[in-house]
């Protein structure tokens, strides 16, 4: 039988993951799906989103470019462009599974998300152990 610090222990590492997945979107995010009362409203929230992730994936690109000798800069690229290439291609897949408009919400989440982790990918890469 677990213990009740084990317990409790258990509770707090997942509410930091929880904290911490919820982080990396902006607060205004968070608060416009609150209020989102129709998938017109849900996509505007995540355009806007999308912008400030890409945004951060785009800022934290060139931090980590400027870092990198003319091999790794090279690699860098390549990767990014396939990755972006994958990302689009797959988001498109989600958003025409079918004609409904829940369906575009999921190709652009899809879209919001990967760039998202990508960023935090890189940002990993840029200053490791953080």
């Amino acid at each position: 039988m677990l213990s009740r610090s084990t317990i409790a222990s258990a509770a707090l590492l997942a509410c930091f993951a929880c904290q911490a997945q919820a982080e990396d979107y902006s607060q205004t995010y968070t608060q416009c799906m609150d209020k989102a009362s129709s998938t017109l409203a849900m996509g505007a929230c995540i355009q806007a989103e999308t912008r400030l992730q890409d945004e951060r994936l785009n800022r934290v690109y060139k931090q980590l470019m400027a870092k990198l000798d003319k091999d790794q800069k090279t690699n860098l690229r390549d990767v990014q462009r396939t990755w972006i290439k994958y990302r689009d291609g797959n988001c498109a897949f989600h958003g025409r599974l079918s004609s409904g408009s829940i369906y575009r919400i999921e190709g652009a989440m899809c879209e919001m998300d990967m760039s998202r982790d990508r960023a935090a990918e890189l940002e990993r890469v840029l200053s490791p152990g953080q």
